[in-house]
């Protein structure tokens, strides 16, 4: 298995193939959302991206960078509550982020299976107590 940068070097070749002519790592970086400066270090082995810059070039390269970098594969879920947050009035946020530690606090600490009756049921309740109700 390649180490990221060359991976990184192999996927920058790919991308200027099919751009039609020769591009530089500020236009590759432009196109991966990240800086140039950090794109620089990756290309030449030195350091690697963070979350937020490993989710940004898997969006554009594909996900198979989480394997080279051997790290968990992103939650798509996950990612579209990070991406929405943002736009939420704050004392949504707050609450929601409150009633979902809750949660995993309590189905932790009692050891239960996410998919159990049991755990949903809680999940239930103790979003109730935040105000968060669920329709169906």
């Amino acid at each position: 298995m390649p180490e990221f940068h060359q991976w990184l070097e192999q996927k920058f070749r790919q991308w200027e193939k099919e751009q039609g002519k020769a591009q530089s790592y500020y236009a590759f970086a432009r196109y991966l959302g990240v800086s140039q400066s950090d794109l620089a270090l990756w290309m030449i082995g030195d350091g690697l991206p963070g979350a937020d810059d490993l989710s940004l070039i898997a969006e554009k390269l594909g996900d198979e960078v989480y394997t080279i970098m051997e790290k968990p594969r992103a939650d798509p879920f996950l990612q579209k509550m990070v991406d929405a947050f943002p736009v939420l009035p704050v004392g949504l946020r707050e609450r929601l982020a409150s009633a979902a530690w809750d949660t995993r606090q309590y189905i932790q600490s009692r050891g239960l299976d996410p998919e159990s009756v049991e755990a949903k049921k809680a999940l239930v309740e103790i979003f109730q107590r935040y105000g968060i109700r669920f329709g169906g």
